[in-house]
């Protein structure tokens, strides 16, 4: 029986034994003195003592890559949009799948140890990095938190013109000299991070043409670090196109998408 990844969601929302098969042989893994990798949306959940890693990448750039792939005839798509649309179905199916039976959603950026954008960056380079930082915090008592965005997936909340040109200046020199800046805290809603705190660090980051930049969840309650109601109201207060447009001018980039509930034009 041929499926498409989203028809098979879609069947399995309503014959649970498969899940129970899947989640058994995850939950045997827990067992294994064996060094493995796991792809799975529900691992972070079934198997323990794990490093959780999770990665996000652009809507536009997804859709681009499972459309150029070569997936078969089961995964065939008119053009990027349509790939777009079955993407966010079968997200949406997915989610609705493990909320209803789990209880857990796997979209709930604290459900990991690191989380890394990968829209501009290789998969050697996403490679290199998990391994880093898994060995980085092997052995430690407390795992920290890692976020890691490129600056296509990092939107603006003010413009670089209400920010200071020395500050600015200052932490492009900060960074060529390896120091550390003040964090960046984004609020992640609806699968886009928008920076609440921090627009001078994430402008310098840019200017020096580093491919991920360092980033901290910011939350307002606990229940506003999953893209809550709470981090979703904020980003709708602050969402304003002239900001992501001037901030694209001023650091010479465009993004590939677009946070808005229509379709922005390009300009």
């Amino acid at each position: 029986m041929k499926m498409s990844i989203f028809d098979l969601n879609k069947y399995m929302e309503t014959h649970p034994e498969i899940d129970r098969l899947i989640d058994g042989e995850l939950i045997a893994l827990s067992d294994s003195n064996t060094d493995i990798v796991i792809d799975s949306r529900m691992a972070w959940h079934f198997v323990r003592n794990t490093y959780k890693v999770f990665l996000t990448v652009d809507e536009t750039v997804a859709a681009k890559r499972v459309m150029y792939d070569k997936r078969g005839s089961s995964e065939i798509y008119s053009d990027v949009q349509d790939a777009k649309r079955q993407l966010k179905a079968r997200k949406a199916s997915e989610n609705f799948r493990y909320k209803d039976k789990y209880h857990v959603d796997c979209y709930d950026l604290r459900n990991f140890d690191l989380i890394i954008d990968t829209t501009s960056v290789s998969s050697d380079y996403t490679a290199n990095m998990i391994m880093s930082q898994y060995n980085a915090e092997d052995g430690a008592a407390d795992k920290q938190f890692q976020l890691w965005l490129s600056q296509f997936c990092l939107y603006p909340t003010q413009t670089m013109k209400t920010m200071s040109d020395d500050i600015f200046e200052k932490y492009c020199d900060m960074i060529l000299r390896n120091e550390s800046l003040p964090p960046i805290d984004v609020l992640f809603s609806n699968g886009f991070f928008y920076i609440v705190n921090g627009h001078h660090s994430a402008a310098a980051y840019c200017k020096t043409k580093k491919p991920l930049i360092p980033c901290s969840l910011f939350a307002g309650s606990d229940d506003s670090m999953s893209g809550g109601s709470i981090d979703d109201q904020h980003a709708k207060n602050e969402l304003d196109i002239t900001k992501i447009y001037d901030w694209e001018a001023d650091n010479g980039f465009r993004y590939f998408s677009y946070p808005s509930e229509q379709p922005f034009i390009p300009h």
